[in-house]
Formats: structure tokens, sequence, C-alpha cells
């Protein structure tokens, strides 16, 4: 849907107070003589000190009990400034389609900035593990959403480009001082155990083991949801069906979503009988725990046809946008049939935290899958592309997954990755295991694909104990452009298997490593990296626990 003027002013305006709200309820100011030295010696710090201490400035004092607390909501407050500018470049341009996007994202991390505050309320209350990963997960959207909304801009032409840059500044730079405060004062240590502690990683020489031959589930995913995943779908209790021939519910998926209930903390099943439902579908953030079962990813598919040439944004081109808590897909198939001569058009985009998809086929060509931001967890799927067709900052898994990549145009360069970390304290990355990466059948000549490419300075990829067929480049990896982010993304292989695999010929970039130690490796696994022990097993995938 579009907005016209007036709504824009409207929701954005609820941004602000929003935000103006969550930033000063609830503080509690010390005054004390030490109280500025601190700030000083903390702000000098952050990546943006002059940032931190102009927001510091209305706090006469603080202690050392409370100043990581104050710290985030001072700099989560100044963000409101942002909010107010952007508002108003968005009145004026109304028509741009990239305000749009930013509306929905701002609103996003707006909702993020409050529940990472609400989890770890301050440094006296001796927060668990899961609290502090579960902020630093959400204040790392926030900083994404940011980050996309001016992407957005980056795809259109015209000075509104630079208004939105400088008032979105100030708010990524808060954002990310935030972030860095919590990794200050909540560091891995024996309080917070390291997640270099698990046990060593097991060599599976079986790319694609049958569900049930030893793994486990994830421990987020509920013994329900195991089911769900794990039986016939005709064995299922549904709550409503889609099917073309009107023998469902509904005819179309995106009516049957709407119809969901808000904020459901059960289960709910829409069953998509086989069919091509050509349509774009967004699973907007009230919808939670929501499951898409198919009729098998080759029989129940959904498609459109967005993209970037004709005049989309890549977050607004997705087929199928998930944002709802919880969501799972299985036996389906996501696909965007505009073709390699419209650039970017996205098949699926995941905003969706604690979000998973078993046996999916995610089809497409530049920017396939969109694995935006927060938890993901990808099992048994198939995913097909060109050009940076895995792309995003979402802290995803991709787990026995087969990724093929397609014949590019003539002008174009296979990349499978564009990860978008852009900032060194997101907790974000990709970890592909024991996955395989081959060439499609149209793909000549081979050893033409790169694994990935820096979209963003501090990019983070690895491939582990994968497959890696001859498509793969002997360089493995691609700069951006010129020397950008070579020092400091962090690109790692791991005991990989294939004629690709091959490290010799690998670049020399100062972010490249082969990865030899099984505790640096396992910070990628899936109980570490995407807090997967508290809530797959709820959803009833099958994952392995250690890699």
């Amino acid at each position: 849907m579009r907005y016209s003027a007036s709504q824009v002013v409207w929701v954005m305006s609820a941004a602000i107070l929003t935000m103006s709200v969550a930033a000063w309820m609830g503080i509690a100011i010390f005054h004390n003589g030490s109280g500025g030295k601190l700030i000083d010696s903390s702000c000098k710090k952050t990546p943006y000190p002059e940032v931190c201490v102009s927001a510091m400035q209305s706090y006469e004092g603080a202690n050392s009990e409370n100043l990581a607390h104050i710290t985030v909501k001072a700099s989560l407050h100044r963000a409101q400034e942002a909010y107010s500018s952007t508002l108003k470049a968005a009145s004026e341009f109304p028509e741009l389609m990239a305000f749009e996007d930013c509306i929905d994202l701002f609103i996003d991390a707006v909702e993020h900035a409050n529940r990472s505050m609400a989890e770890v309320p301050g440094l006296d209350v001796n927060p668990s593990k899961a609290q502090i990963a579960n902020a630093k997960t959400w204040i790392s959207a926030a900083l994404t959403d940011v980050e996309t909304c001016l992407d957005g801009f980056r795809e259109t032409t015209g000075t509104v480009m630079a208004k939105v840059e400088d008032h979105c500044q100030s708010l990524t730079r808060s954002l990310s001082n935030a972030l860095y405060v919590f990794e200050l004062y909540f560091p891995d240590n024996d309080s917070l155990p390291s997640p270099w502690f698990r046990r060593p990683l097991l060599n599976n020489p079986h790319p694609h083991p049958h569900p049930g031959s030893g793994f486990s589930f994830p421990p987020w995913m509920s013994r329900t949801d195991r089911r769900l995943l794990q039986v016939p779908a005709l064995a299922l209790h549904v709550n409503v069906t889609v099917a073309q021939d009107g023998s469902g519910q509904y005819k179309t998926i995106g009516e049957a979503l709407m119809h969901v209930p808000s904020h459901g903390s059960e289960r709910y099943v829409v069953y998509v009988k086989a069919g091509v439902y050509e349509e774009n579908v967004l699973l907007c953030r009230e919808k939670t725990n929501v499951m898409l079962l198919g009729d098998g990813r080759d029989r129940t598919i959904v498609a459109s046809s967005k993209n970037v040439k004709d005049g989309y944004t890549t977050f607004a081109s997705a087929t199928f946008g998930a944002s709802g808590k919880g969501f799972i897909a299985r036996d389906m198939t996501f696909a965007n049939f505009a073709g390699p001569h419209k650039n970017q058009a996205v098949a699926l985009r995941v905003g969706a935290d604690l979000s998973a998809f078993y046996r999916c086929n995610f089809v497409g060509f530049q920017n396939t899958l969109y694995v935006h931001s927060l938890r993901q967890f990808y099992r048994e799927c198939n995913i097909y592309g060109t050009v940076d067709f895995i792309l995003g900052n979402a802290a995803a898994i991709f787990q026995n997954c087969t990724i093929i990549v397609r014949a590019p145009m003539a002008n174009q360069t296979n990349t499978i990755t564009a990860q978008g970390r852009n900032d060194p304290n997101q907790n974000t990355g990709f970890s592909i295991q024991n996955c395989s990466i081959v060439a499609s059948t149209d793909l000549v000549p081979v050893r033409s694909a790169y694994l990935g490419k820096p979209w963003k300075l501090f990019s983070r990829t690895v491939i582990i104990q994968s497959f890696l067929g001859d498509v793969i480049h002997p360089a493995g990896w691609l700069e951006w452009w010129e020397d950008y982010g070579l020092e400091r993304v962090y690109y790692g292989e791991y005991m990989n298997r294939g004629p690709g695999s091959k490290v010799d010929g690998r670049v020399g970039w100062g972010g490249y490593r082969v990865i030899k130690r099984v505790e640096e490796v396992n910070i990628f696994s899936v109980d570490n990296f995407i807090s997967g022990a508290t809530w797959l097993p709820s959803s009833g995938i099958p994952f392995d626990h250690e890699l």
C-alpha cells in the first residue's frame, strides 16, 4: 500500500512520540561527583564520542551501576532529532517509494529499541545471557532498519538522498553507541559464559542426513511445533486452508494472513494447497507464531515479479515479506520471476525474529533471499540465484541446504552472499553449515562464482563443512569496490570439501581466514549464534546443536 502525505506525517509522529517515551521513562538519575568523569570516560571509548557526550549532557551525574542503562537510553533519545528531520523530508517528497519503506522500518526500529530497554533495565539486575543476547539482537536490528531506509534512497536519484542521509546519521550513531555500551558492560565472561566453551565440532560426512537420523531439534521449538514439521500435512490440525479451487476458507494467501489473529501466542497453521499463487504477500509484525504449510516445494508456489528496475526498492520488491515473530514455513516455494534483466528482485524477505524455514525453495536471480534482520534458521532448503542472492543483516544459519548458482547476464558476476553487517558490535552474520554449493545446468563456464563480497563494512560470513563444487572461483571471495572492508570483514572457511574448497588460491585480505580452531568456529553454531537452544525446538524443524 502507498501512504499519503498526511499518513506519513501521522505515522512518523507516532514513531517520534514512542521513541521519546522509550528514551525517558523510568530513567534513574544518580547525582554524585564522579558521574561526569564516568560519562566522559565511557563516551571516549564509543564509536562516536561527540554524539555520546552531547546525548549525556542532560544528566548531572551517574554511577557505575547504572551508567550502561543511562547511556543507552540517552543515546536512543538522541534519535528523536533524526526522526523529526526525516518527518519533514517525508512531507516534502511523499511520492517517493523509499519513504514508505522508511516509515515501516522506523516503527520497527522503535519497537526493537523499546524491547531492548525492557529486557535489560540496568546493570544492577544481573541480566541473564539470554536477556543480553536479546537486547543486542534488537539493537542490531534497529541499526539495520535505519541502514535499509538509506539503502532505499541509494537506489533512487535526487537531492532527497542527501537530506535523508544527513537526518539519519545521528540516529545511526546513537544506536551504534548504544550497541557498544552493551558490549562494554556485558562482555562474555564468567557470569556470561563465552560461546567458545562448547563441545568440539563433528565432521559429518553425510551432507543431508534424514530427519531423525541422529540429530536433535533446537530447544526453542516446542514438542507441538516439532510434530508440525515431521508428520505429513494431511495428518496435521490446521486452522485455515487456502485453495485456489475454493475448497478452503480462502483463495489467496494474503487474504488468509489478514484474518490471522494478532499477537497470537499459540501456533496458527495456514495450510496452502498445491498451486501457483501469483500475489505479493506481507505477514506484518502483529501476526505472530504463524506457520505456512504447503503441499511440497514443487507444488505450492507463491510468486510475483516486482523489481528495482520497475521502480521498487529492493526491500519493497519482495514477493513475500515476513515480519511476525516466530514465523515458520514448510514445503513451499517463494519465487520472483522478474528475470535477470530486472536487477534486484526479492523472492522472500524476512525480518521476523526466531523464524525458521524447512524444505523450502527460494527462486530468483539477483537478491533472491533477503535475510533482513534478527534470528533466522534454514534447514534443507534450495536457494537459486545469480548476484548477491543471499543478502541481508540477520543472524542466519543455513543447515543442509543446497545453494544453486544460475547463469547471470553477460555483464554480471556471480556472488552468492552479500552480508550487510555495518557495525563491529552487531551480533549478525551468515553461517552456512553442511550445505552444497553447485552450479545449475545452464551455468557455463564453471568456476565463475564467488562465495561472497562485503556489501557493508563489517560483513561476516562463514562456510563450514560444506561441499563446494567446481563453480567456485579459486579466489573464493570478491571485492565490492577497491579495498572497501577488506581488512574489517570476517570471512571464514572451515573443513569444506569438493573441487571448489581448495584454499591455496584464496584472497589475501586481512579479514579472510581459514579457520583452524574448533573454539572459533563454534561461535557460529545454532546454540551460540542464534540462541537456537532456547527457541528452535518449538518449530519442529530438525537441527544440529554442534557442527
